[in-house]
């Protein structure tokens, strides 16, 4: 160590600025490597943490809604139970987790294909909405 230190007793001004200034630089690179090895992480937790308190809010949002749309054509005398909007709530949680690795488009047609049931025509309410005589629903 004392060796180093006579060495650079013996540098010329200008030559001993030229170690000092690229010793700080070489810190400051070292420093901001470390930085960003150690906050990275978790700034990606957080963005994570972030998008999933979003789906939360709009997976609540669409349950509500979607309450709202079934007690609003929920029939009194209807013999199957409504659904719980928890189950919807979770749904829609889970489609928009999904929406971070799919394309909406992706999405769409694993809903549409895997998800909505079909109801045959005999248990669909369609008796209800037309005339019992005209099949096509045309006055």
């Amino acid at each position: 160590m004392t060796d180093i230190l006579k060495e650079l007793a013996a540098l010329s001004a200008p030559t001993l600025a030229a170690v000092v200034a690229l010793a700080g630089a070489t810190g400051a690179i070292i420093a901001a490597a470390i930085g960003r090895l150690v906050v990275t992480p978790f700034l990606g937790a957080r963005d994570k943490q972030d998008r999933e308190v979003e789906w939360r809010k709009h997976a609540l949002e669409l349950a509500k809604l979607d309450l709202e749309r079934r007690l609003k054509t929920y029939i009194a005398g209807e013999s199957q139970p409504m659904r719980p909007s928890i189950l919807d709530f979770l749904a829609n949680y889970r489609d928009l987790q999904e929406l971070g690795t799919k394309t909406p488009r992706d999405l769409f047609i694993i809903i549409k294909d895997k998800r909505i049931t079909r109801h045959p025509p005999a248990q669909a309410k369609v008796s209800t909405i037309r005339p019992p005589d005209d099949p096509t629903g045309h006055s």
